[in-house]
C-alpha cells in the first residue's frame, strides 16, 4: 500500500512539478563585426546590422566583443580577444561578420571578407576563422556571414551597385595579372574543414550578392533583418532558425538572394532552449 502511495506521489509530481534541470557548463561568446566606411563603394548598413546582432546576442547570454569598421590588424586583435575568452570544450561560439565580400574562383568555398585598410584594401579568408577554432578547441561554433559570395564582380560606380556587398574590384594576384587595383590577401595555410561541431550561414548560395538593404527595413540588410528576428526564437534547433531566414529571403528576392547553410553538427544546439518540465535538458 505504501509503495502504491509513493509511486502515486509521482506521478502527480510528474505531471505538475516542472523540475529545476541542471545543465552542463556553457560558456557564450561572440564577436560581431560591421564593415562599412571603406575607401571606395561604402556601404549603408552593416554596423546597424552589427550592433542589431550584438543587443539579441546579449539578450541571450551571449558576452560580445563588437568590432566596427575594422582593419586587417584590428580584425587581427579581436580575434586574439575572442580566442582568449574560448575555454576549451565549455564554450559556444558565435562570430557575425557584416560588410563586403567575394570569392576568387567560381563555385569557390573560400569566401573572402575585406577590412577597411585605408591603403590598400585587405581580404581574409574565411578558413582563417576555422582554423582558429579548431585550435581554440571550442565545443561548438555557429558562424553568420552578411557579404556576396560572387565571383570577382568589378567595381562599378553605379546606384544599383551600391546595394549589394561584393563590389571588389578586379583582383590583381602578386604575379602580375588582372587589373586596376592591388587587393592584399590574408590567406595562409589555414584549414579549409569546417571545425567539428561547427555550423555556418551564408547569407548567399555561391555566385550570389548580397543586398544591402531590407525592404522591410531599409536600415538593415535582407539577411540580417531576418537574422535579428529570429536569433531569440525558443524552443527551436540552431538549424531550422536558419532555415526560417531562408524562407524570409527567398520571399523578399524572389530567389535571387537565398543563404546556404553548412553543418558538421552531429548534435542539436539551442540558443533559447526549452524550459523543460522533465529531468532531461535539451543538448548543447
Amino acid at each position: 500500500m505504501q509503495k502504491i502511495m509513493f509511486f502515486s506521489v509521482l506521478l502527480l509530481l510528474g505531471c505538475n512539478y516542472k523540475f529545476d534541470v541542471e545543465q552542463n557548463y556553457i560558456k557564450r561568446v561572440a564577436l560581431v563585426v560591421g564593415n562599412q566606411n571603406y575607401v571606395e563603394n561604402k556601404l549603408a548598413n552593416p554596423i546597424n546590422d552589427a550592433q542589431g546582432v550584438k543587443e539579441v546576442l546579449e539578450s541571450i547570454g551571449f558576452k560580445v566583443i563588437l568590432g566596427l569598421d575594422l582593419t586587417h590588424y584590428q580584425f587581427n586583435e579581436a580575434l586574439k580577444v575572442l580566442k582568449s575568452e574560448i575555454e576549451p570544450h565549455k564554450t559556444l561560439v558565435f562570430i557575425y561578420f557584416a560588410g563586403h565580400g567575394n570569392t576568387l574562383q567560381r563555385n569557390s568555398s573560400e569566401q573572402f571578407l575585406m577590412m577597411t585598410d585605408r591603403e590598400k584594401p585587405v581580404i581574409v579568408s574565411i578558413f582563417k576563422l576555422y582554423t582558429l577554432l579548431e585550435s581554440a578547441k571550442s565545443r561548438y561554433n555557429i558562424i553568420a556571414l552578411d557579404a556576396c559570395r560572387d565571383y570577382q564582380r568589378y567595381y562599378t560606380t553605379t546606384e544599383e551597385d551600391k546595394n549589394f556587398r561584393g563590389n571588389f574590384r578586379k583582383i590583381r594576384f602578386s604575379e602580375g595579372n588582372g587589373t586596376e587595383i592591388e587587393v592584399v590577401r590574408d590567406d595562409k595555410n589555414y584549414s579549409e574543414n569546417l571545425p567539428k561541431s561547427t555550423i555556418i550561414s551564408f547569407a548567399t548560395q555561391r555566385n550570389q550578392t548580397a543586398k544591402d538593404w531590407s525592404i522591410y527595413d531599409i536600415n538593415h540588410s535582407p539577411y540580417s533583418y531576418a537574422l535579428i528576428n529570429h536569433l531569440d526564437d525558443e524552443e527551436i534547433p540552431i538549424e531550422e532558425l536558419f532555415k526560417r531566414i531562408q524562407r524570409e529571403l527567398d520571399i523578399e528576392t524572389d530567389g535571387r538572394q537565398v543563404n546556404s547553410i553548412e553543418s558538421t553538427l552531429f548534435r542539436n544546439i539551442w540558443l533559447v532552449p526549452k524550459r523543460a518540465e522533465v529531468a532531461v535538458a535539451p543538448a548543447l
